[in-house]
């Protein structure tokens, strides 16, 4: 398996990377047909119209191939480890619906 991983307008540290590693390995673990990973980090500075004060907003998206299907996710947040760990959470849902709609569809026969 494949990972992917950039930074737009950040720098990823080492730390950074072993955290996606480490929750990607485990939300993983039990699927063998992924094919590649890619996931993307990001930085935006948003100016409130009302406050007039700027706010980091850190963005974390992730696509996730597998055989047949494409998955994606994107979530934001005001630290990038709480982006990437809402990321995961958003994936993990997904890839159990999948699990779930594979074990419901019986193969069919012709």
């Amino acid at each position: 398996m494949q990972i992917t991983i950039r930074g737009h307008h950040l720098t990823i540290t080492p730390a950074i990377e072993e955290n996606i590693r480490l929750r990607f390995a485990q939300m993983i673990k039990n699927l063998d047909q992924v094919n590649s990973m890619q996931v993307k980090l990001s930085k935006d500075h948003q100016i409130d119209k009302f406050s007039k004060k700027g706010s980091d907003n850190h963005i974390a998206e992730a696509i996730i191939r597998l055989p047949g299907i494409e998955m994606f996710a994107q979530a934001s947040a005001d630290d990038m480890y709480t982006s990437i760990k809402k990321l995961t959470e958003k994936l993990k849902r997904q890839l159990h619906k999948h699990r779930k709609m594979q074990m419901e569809d019986p193969p069919l026969l012709v």
